[in-house]
């Protein structure tokens, strides 16, 4: 990602707040990648700090809902194996 999409993200008057839940997957991960990269600078830019920390926050709360997403069904796959309902 270059450094105009970059600020495209971080000037984007919703915030992160906003902006982080409707991004696919790919998308998070090319912008968490940015920004890292970015804070690795001299001069980050503004603002560049708080929304990786909220990418990352986004982040883990995909992984984890994923993860629970897929308990659920093994469970649900392990019970209708057994016959249970």
């Amino acid at each position: 990602m270059n450094t105009s999409r970059l600020l495209h993200y971080i000037n984007d008057l919703r915030g992160p707040e906003e902006v982080l839940p409707t991004l696919s997957g790919e998308e998070l991960a090319n912008l968490l990648d940015a920004l890292f990269q970015n804070l690795d600078t001299p001069e980050p830019e503004f603002g560049a700090q708080a929304w990786y920390e909220m990418a990352v926050e986004e982040s883990l709360r995909r992984s984890t809902s994923a993860g629970s997403r897929a308990r659920e069904s093994a469970a649900a796959s392990e019970s209708a194996a057994h016959g249970v309902a």
